[in-house]
């Protein structure tokens, strides 16, 4: 099997948990069957073949698999493409559930994948299904057009079984963490994920109470009497004395003043322009 991976979509952070989210999609697809991985990629990823899709194209062939990054999935593309050749269509692109489907492209089908209507970030309030585009297209076609994977009359789409996250911005990133230290996807090849669901890659004190998952960078400082509940800190932060944090992204270098309490229900961002989008 083939396969051209599209990064225009990334993450707001280079890295997550050991590793890329393109570089956990190209062990995914390798741990597939993919041998033959094209990418438009700028990053430095072993034994795949880096160039843009027109210069791809001779070498992929009419049957092959388009992957889009900025995903982290473990959907499979032998079970797409197995659907996509009993459909007969031209393309078959994949469907997962979402919490959040406001922040994707929803795809209603009806019962043998044909697709009935496409919205791109429908408004929550109107959202007809929780069924997005998960990032996988098998394509059997030789005119596809990566820019607009769904619009062509012989397209079908399926729900596929397993797990779909997209950490797009910074509340999904923290809860992809989250999902990823609870081993709610699995597996990760990158890194021993431990039983208790805590990295720590900077020394914490002894006495820091920690509760749920915890995720700890290089080079971050925490100070006597913390509390961590369900945080991720991102290298270079620190935490001064007697802060207790819950469901918290520290950004990379942020600084944490002592006493301070940071709990929220969902999300607290902290260490950057108080927590504020950009």
């Amino acid at each position: 099997m083939k396969s051209f991976i599209f990064t225009k979509k990334s993450t707001v952070f280079p890295e997550i948990c050991g590793t890329t989210v393109v570089k956990d999609l190209i062990t995914h697809l390798r741990n597939f069957g993919v041998t033959h991985i094209f990418s438009d990629t700028i990053e430095d990823c072993d034994g795949v073949i880096t160039c843009n899709f027109e210069s791809a194209k001779q070498h992929l062939g009419t049957c092959w698999l388009a992957a889009y990054g900025g995903c982290i999935t473990r959907q499979s593309p032998a079970e797409l493409r197995d659907l996509a050749l009993t459909s007969n269509a031209d393309v078959a692109v994949s469907l997962s559930c979402s919490s959040k489907p406001w922040e994707h492209t929803t795809i209603l089908t009806d019962g043998k994948g044909i697709i009935e209507k496409i919205e791109n970030n429908p408004p929550p309030e109107n959202t007809e299904t929780n069924l997005c585009f998960s990032g996988l297209a098998w394509v059997a076609t030789d005119d596809f057009d990566p820019r607009e994977p769904l619009e062509r009359e012989r397209t079908s789409a399926f729900l596929l079984s397993g797990c779909w996250k997209c950490p797009d911005n910074r509340e999904n990133y923290l809860l992809t963490i989250h999902d990823i230290m609870r081993r709610e996807i699995f597996p990760w090849p990158h890194l021993h994920i431990p039983d208790n669901g805590i990295i720590t890659r900077s020394s914490i004190p002894a006495g820091t109470e920690i509760n749920g998952t915890l995720w700890v960078g290089t080079n971050c400082l925490i100070e006597n009497g913390c509390t961590l509940e369900n945080c991720v800190l991102l290298d270079g932060s620190s935490i001064a004395k007697n802060s207790n944090l819950r469901n918290c992204l520290v950004m990379a270098g942020g600084n944490i003043p002592r006493n301070t309490l940071q709990y929220d229900k969902y999300l607290s961002l902290a260490g950057d322009d108080n927590g504020r989008e950009h």
